[in-house]
């Protein structure tokens, strides 16, 4: 069928020639007239010797489908099937020769296509940059070029993005509509979606709150509903006459940061002398001397009035529960149960086939105790695997020593629990020692290095005649630091020699030796390190321990007398 239909577009030139087709195709869809027809226009001896059967036919009108009617088309004897050879063409996605398109293309169902002419290529634009690096024009004009926003490719900020987008914003009010006076009702406001809703506040939890609801929960899975409501009456009434105060009535002010505590005004008369004076003044006793028409002889009497005791402010934490004393015989047979008890689960284990059963222990002691007839057959070769198992038995044994051994890190902090207190222990003790010399450069060393070492804080204190060294820490290096100082140094050879001196002098002053003027806790440390301080006066020496804000341990060394303690 493609031949047949090639065949018969060949054949449509040929039918155009004769003395018909004497006028050239002027239609404004064809581009060139054929060449044929125009060949036969330029070599006809005239173009107005036309036959009336061909002018009749030429004055036919054009068909109503809107295609230009073409000369000698109507002429052609079969145009139908030329149609129809078209229309099949086109089914059949036969492609045209384009030597005969502009002819095919003007038969009427068929839609000329638009050949595309072909562009020259343009030139590629130029980039000019001026001294600035900024884009310019040909002109030195500055090109304004709008960066890309940065999209983010992640699906939840896409998602954000599009939620912001779609987002549908109402108005917030602070004040009632109504009370505005230019309020239209009629608008259909509603006041209660329009008004911001209270803010939430934190809401505290009463101390005891889960506990107390634990226990409720308790008591009802052990005894039922009846013993829970009882024990909630009864947590109620406790409540009332405690009367607690709710923790989120408590109002809450700015913080204010005190550095030093605030000292308490001087009164006007002392605790201790009001019940006694008569008038309950100093007024009575204007130049110091005291009569005894002034005094209340009744209060004073031969007992001794002690002040009231005031709780330590840093409580140690109770010690916790020891266990039982156990007697040797008792601990003895605790382990001969622990370890029945161990032996007795490791053979169910192996019975159950979770565990392998151990090898037989065979030593060359027993080995024809365990072996038998079996040691006679290959006693080199058993002998051998008898010393390899013992070399097995003796490397795990190495083994399990080297994994039991601590680590550097580990000894070392073994080594630090043993030798000083948990750092988390709020206790701090304090020990004030005094000194009548100090001067010897070898016991001063042992005095600063072991406070160092002990991880003591404080300060010595060196001044003409006294010397009042204060340490800090806890309870272990604070009994160290003792024994170093009250034991260790000899305190009367611990004299720096001075052979330009006189012997007199020397006979003069009292012995060198040191006291332990009190010792007790505070709440927290007074200083930061532990470092010796020389001064020349008294007033200097006081000075160091004024600005730590322990003045009163400098009083106590200087006014401390061994009679008195």
């Amino acid at each position: 069928m493609q031949k047949e239909l090639a065949e018969k577009l060949k054949k449509i030139p040929s039918l155009n020639k004769g003395p018909s087709s004497s006028s050239v195709v002027t239609t404004g869809t064809v581009q060139r007239p054929v060449s044929t027809v125009a060949t036969s226009v330029a070599t006809g001896p005239s173009s107005s010797s036309v036959p009336p059967a061909s002018a009749a036919v030429a004055s036919v009108k054009p068909p109503t489908t809107g295609m230009p009617a073409v000369p000698g088309l109507e002429s052609i004897p079969n145009l139908e099937a030329v149609k129809r050879a078209q229309e099949l063409a086109a089914k059949m996605g036969f492609r045209q020769d384009p030597q005969f398109a502009p002819l095919i293309n003007l038969f009427p169902g068929q839609v000329q296509v638009d050949v595309p002419v072909a562009q020259k290529p343009t030139k590629a634009p130029l980039l000019r940059v001026d001294a600035l690096g900024r884009e310019i024009d040909e002109h030195g004009n500055i090109i304004n070029v709008t960066k890309p926003s940065n999209l983010s490719t992640l699906k939840v900020n896409i998602n954000k993005q599009k939620k912001d987008a779609f987002q549908i914003l109402k108005p917030e009010l602070e004040v009632d509509p109504e009370s505005n006076p230019h309020f239209d009702a009629r608008m259909g406001i509603d006041k209660n979606k329009l008004l911001r809703p209270k803010r939430m506040t934190f809401q505290f939890v009463e101390e005891g709150k889960w506990s107390k609801d634990a226990e409720v929960i308790k008591l009802k899975s052990q005894f039922g509903e009846a013993k829970a409501k009882e024990l909630k009456a009864k947590q109620a009434q406790l409540a009332k006459a405690k009367a607690d105060i709710n923790p989120n009535l408590i109002e809450v002010s700015e913080r204010i940061i005190t550095k030093e505590k605030p000292k308490d005004p001087i009164p006007e008369i002392e605790w201790w002398d009001l019940p006694i004076l008569v008038s309950g003044s100093y007024d009575d006793i204007p130049d110091g001397v005291l009569c005894e028409d002034k005094l209340k002889k009744e209060k004073i009497t031969i007992y001794v009035e002690h002040p009231r005791p005031i709780e330590p402010p840093a409580e140690p934490a109770p010690p916790p529960p020891q266990p039982l004393k156990l007697t040797k015989k008792e601990q003895k047979k605790l382990r001969t149960q622990r370890r029945l008890a161990r032996e007795k689960d490791k053979q169910e284990m192996i019975r159950q086939g979770l565990i392998e059963p151990p090898k037989p222990k065979v030593k060359l002691s027993n080995l024809m105790k365990v072996l038998g007839s079996e040691a006679t057959q290959d006693p080199t070769k058993l002998e051998m695997e008898i010393r390899s198992a013992a070399a097995e038995r003796e490397q795990a044994h190495v083994d399990r020593n080297i994994a039991r051994k601590l680590t550097p890190a580990e000894r070392r902090e073994k080594k630090e629990r043993k030798l000083f207190d948990d750092p988390n222990t709020v206790e701090t003790i304090v020990s004030v020692y005094r000194i009548n010399d100090l001067s010897d450069p070898k016991t001063r060393f042992k005095v600063d290095v072991n406070a160092q070492e002990n991880r003591l804080t404080g300060c010595a204190v060196i001044s003409e005649g006294i010397t009042v060294i204060v340490v800090e820490g806890g309870s272990k290096s604070i009994k160290r630091y003792g024994k170093l100082m009250l034991r260790r140094i000899n305190w009367a050879e611990a004299v720096k020699d001075d052979k330009d001196g006189d012997e007199d002098e020397d006979e003069e002053k009292p012995p060198n030796k040191c006291v332990l003027v009190w010792q007790g806790s505070v709440a927290k440390s007074s200083f930061n390190r532990f470092s010796v301080h020389e001064c020349i006066t008294e007033a200097a020496a006081k000075k160091v321990f004024a600005d730590a804000r322990v003045a009163h341990y400098w009083d106590l060394a200087v006014n401390f007398s061994e009679n008195d303690f």
